[in-house]
C-alpha cells in the first residue's frame, strides 16, 4: 500500500490485535471511551464490524503492518451518517507515533477512495484539540469544513471533493497498492 505500510482486512481472529491497539488509554485519548482502555464487547462489535464492511462493500477499517509483518495499527474507512458520507479514520499502537505512519497511511488512503469508488466526498474528523490528527488531515489534501459536536465533544471536520482530489497533486502520482488479502 505505501513504501513502508501494508493494509490487510481484519478477521475475526485479530481479536487479540486489535484489543492490543485499544488497551492503551493513551490511544483511546480522542476516541470512544476516551482516557480509558475500550471494553471488550467494543472492541468485538468494532472488529465485526470491520471484518462486515469489507465483506459487503469492499471498504472497511483494516489493519495495518509494516513492510516486516509488525502490527501497528488500524486505518481505513466507516460510513457516517450525520455528515454523511465515507469517513477516514486511522489509530496506530503508541510504539508507532511520531514515524510519520498516519501521514504516509492517511494520504494513501485517500487516493485510493477516490481510485476505487465512485463516491464524491471524503470526511474526516477529529477532537478538536486534537491538532496531530488535524495536521495529517491537512496533509493529507482534506480541507477544513467545518466545527460541530459528535459524541457529545467539539470536533473539527475536514473534507476533500473528488474534483478537488483530481486537481490535486496527489492525484496524478504513482497510484498506491491494493488492500492485501
Amino acid at each position: 500500500m505505501t513504501a513502508r505500510l501494508r493494509a490487510f482486512p481484519f478477521e475475526e481472529t485479530d481479536f487479540g490485535l486489535l484489543a492490543d491497539l485499544h488497551s492503551d488509554p493513551e490511544v483511546n485519548r480522542y476516541l470512544s471511551p476516551g482516557l480509558a482502555p475500550m471494553s471488550e464487547a467494543e472492541v468485538r462489535r468494532r472488529l465485526t464490524n470491520y471484518v462486515e464492511d469489507h465483506r459487503r462493500l469492499g471498504i472497511s477499517k483494516w489493519k495495518l503492518a509494516t513492510t516486516d509483518g509488525m502490527f501497528v495499527g488500524r486505518a481505513g474507512f466507516s460510513w457516517q451518517e450525520d455528515p454523511e458520507g465515507f469517513e477516514l479514520g486511522y489509530s496506530f499502537k503508541r510504539d508507532a507515533w511520531g514515524r510519520g505512519y498516519a501521514t504516509e497511511i492517511a494520504s494513501a488512503l485517500v487516493a485510493w477512495f477516490f481510485r476505487n469508488t465512485s463516491e464524491p466526498h471524503l470526511i474526516a474528523y477529529a477532537v478538536s484539540e486534537h491538532q496531530a490528527s488535524r495536521n495529517v488531515m491537512i496533509k493529507a489534501g482534506l480541507r477544513h469544513w467545518q466545527d460541530t459536536e459528535k459524541h457529545g465533544v467539539p470536533c473539527s471536520f475536514y473534507r476533500i471533493g473528488r474534483e478537488e482530489f483530481q486537481r490535486s497533486g496527489a492525484a496524478r502520482q504513482t497510484a498506491p497498492g491494493k488492500i492485501a488479502g
